[in-house]
C-alpha cells in the first residue's frame, strides 16, 4: 500500500514531478501491462517500485519504461553489483564500516535527503570496489523504496576524501567505476540533486579534479569541491548535518544502525531477486550487450585518470 507524502512533499511532487494522485493507480496499471507485454523482460511490479521509477521520471510513462528495461538489462550487463544481492554477514560488516551513511529522515533545507560517502573507510585489502558498490546499489534501491524525501526531492550527497590516499588511488578500479557510473545515470530510480566534495589530500588532487571536470560536463546537477566540512554550512544547514560534521542531524552511528535494520527487514524481497533480469534472446529487436552498452573493454565514456 502507498504511504501518503507529507503536504509539502505532496506539493513537490506535484510541481516538480508531475505527480497526480488520481493518476498513479492508472500510471502503475499501463507499466503492469507494459511489463506483462515484454517477453524479455522480468521485472518487479510493486507499487513502491514503479512509484519511485515514476518519480525518477517525472512521471514520463516512455522514459519510465526505458529506465525499467535498462535497470533489468543491467542484472546481465553489470552481475558484479546485480546478481547475488543477498543480505549477507559481510554485507552488513560493509555497512557497519560508516563508509556510507544513509540517514533514517534527513531533509537539507530543499527537502533533498542527504547521502553522506567516507571513501578514506574503505580498506582494498579487505574489500574490494565491486563489493562496495555491490553492496550500495542495495542500499539506494531500499532508500528509494523506503525515504520519501529521497525518492521525490533527489539526493544531496556530501563526498568525504579523508583518507583517501595516492596509493589508494592507484589501486581503484578505473573501468569498474566508468561502469558503475553507467549504472548510476542510465538506471538508478534515484536523482541525485547536487554533490559536495570535502577534505580533498593535496596528493590525489590532480586525478580527482580531472573527474570532477569530467563529470561537471555530463551531469546536469552542480558537483561543488570544497575545503572542509565547515564550507558545508554555507550549503546545507547545520540542522540537516550529523553531529560528526559539526550539524545536529544525530549522529553516523545512529544512521548506520538505521541502515542495518532496513537490510535485515528486506532479507525476503532480495531473496526474490533471481526472478528478475531479462532474458536477451526474447527481447524484440536487437539484443543488448555488453559492448553496446560500454564499448569494447567498457571504453565508452572513458575516464582518463593518467
Amino acid at each position: 500500500m502507498r504511504r501518503p507524502l507529507s503536504p509539502t512533499l505532496a506539493k513537490l511532487a506535484e510541481q516538480e514531478l508531475n505527480e497526480t494522485p488520481d493518476r498513479i493507480q492508472q500510471d502503475i496499471i499501463i507499466l503492469r501491462v507494459w511489463i506483462r507485454q515484454q517477453p524479455h523482460l522480468r521485472a518487479r511490479t510493486e507499487d513502491d517500485f514503479l512509484i519511485a521509477f515514476l518519480r525518477r521520471c517525472r512521471y514520463s510513462l516512455e522514459e519510465t519504461k526505458r529506465r525499467l528495461d535498462r535497470y533489468f538489462s543491467y542484472y546481465n550487463l553489470f552481475p558484479e553489483i546485480m546478481s547475488n544481492r543477498y543480505i549477507t554477514q559481510r554485507l552488513l560488516d560493509i555497512n557497519r564500516l560508516g563508509m556510507f551513511i544513509y540517514p533514517d529522515l534527513p531533509k537539507c533545507d530543499n527537502r533533498t535527503a542527504l547521502f553522506i560517502a567516507r571513501f578514506g573507510k574503505l580498506d582494498p585489502n579487505q574489500y574490494s570496489l565491486r563489493e562496495i558498490y555491490h553492496f550500495t546499489s542495495m542500499a539506494m534501491e531500499i532508500v528509494a523504496l523506503e525515504n520519501d524525501y529521497a525518492s521525490v526531492a533527489g539526493i544531496c550527497e556530501i563526498i568525504d576524501l579523508e583518507g583517501v590516499s595516492s596509493d589508494k588511488m592507484r589501486r581503484f578500479d578505473k573501468q569498474f567505476f566508468r561502469r558503475w557510473w553507467n549504472w548510476l545515470h542510465d538506471c538508478s530510480p534515484l536523482r541525485i540533486k547536487e554533490v559536495y566534495v570535502i577534505n580533498m589530500p593535496k596528493d590525489i588532487q590532480g586525478s580527482i579534479m580531472y573527474l570532477y571536470n569530467m563529470l561537471s560536463l555530463q551531469v546536469n546537477y552542480p558537483i561543488r569541491v570544497l575545503k572542509n566540512a565547515e564550507e558545508l554550512f554555507d550549503h546545507i544547514g547545520k540542522g540537516s548535518l550529523p553531529e560528526e560534521y559539526g550539524g545536529t542531524n544525530g549522529h553516523m552511528n545512529e544512521s548506520v544502525a538505521y541502515m542495518e535494520d532496513l537490510l535485515n527487514s528486506y532479507r525476503g524481497y532480495f531473496e526474490q531477486e533471481f526472478k528478475y533480469g531479462t532474458i536477451e534472446e526474447l527481447r524484440p529487436g536487437e539484443v543488448a550487450t555488453y559492448e553496446a552498452e560500454f564499448g569494447v573493454n567498457g571504453s565508452f565514456r572513458r575516464l582518463n585518470w593518467d
